[in-house]
């Protein structure tokens, strides 16, 4: 078949074949079956690693930093993560000038596991911050303050590819579009 789509000769290998015709190969198809399927039926914590597809460019990966020193008047992200028996939730207080703007908390599945938890957190109080009610000359400028150094070590990271982290890549980079400053803590 993949012969056909990249209309090749016979003497083609397999794998040569399907990098032509743009396929995966079937070994590599089958494994990650294999390996979906073992992380869901035996209990193992599981976050999908992107495929290569997916990965953004690098120069799209937005650059996430630490503050050397906190300025005032930013608006504060507290999360928070837990996972204690078969329960697992996640929490996220928005805060500016010590008043509480928005609060969430999060109950998630049994096989999250509590980095997961915190990551959720993470993620679903940064897509709250356009929703906050500022004056046109207010200051930009969001910190994320997360006990998780997993977390943020992760998302500093720049050749990690899973799920949760490339979206809060993605939430961080569609706020610095918008003129905002996002840096995390821990």
């Amino acid at each position: 078949m993949n012969i056909k789509i990249a209309k090749a000769f016979r003497t083609l290998t397999y794998e040569a074949s399907c990098v032509l015709a743009a396929v995966r190969p079937i070994r590599l198809a089958v494994e990650e079956k294999v390996r979906t399927y073992k992380a869901t039926h035996n209990n193992i914590e599981y976050d999908a690693p992107l495929e290569v597809r997916y990965w953004p460019h690098p120069a799209e990966i937005p650059l996430v930093r630490a503050p050397a020193e906190i300025p005032h008047n930013v608006i504060n992200i507290f999360t928070d993560s837990s996972k204690i028996g078969g329960k697992v939730g996640a929490a996220a207080v928005i805060i500016k000038d010590n008043i509480v703007h928005h609060q969430s908390k999060y109950r998630l599945h049994e096989r999250c596991s509590n980095n997961q938890a915190e990551q959720v957190a993470i993620l679903k109080a940064l897509e709250q911050i356009q929703n906050l009610q500022l004056a046109e000359y207010a200051e930009k400028t969001v910190v994320v303050n997360s006990d998780s150094t997993v977390t943020l070590g992760t998302l500093q990271n720049r050749n990690k590819h899973y799920t949760l982290e490339g979206n809060i890549r993605k939430e961080i980079k569609r706020l610095e579009d918008q003129q905002w400053t996002v840096l995390l803590t821990g």
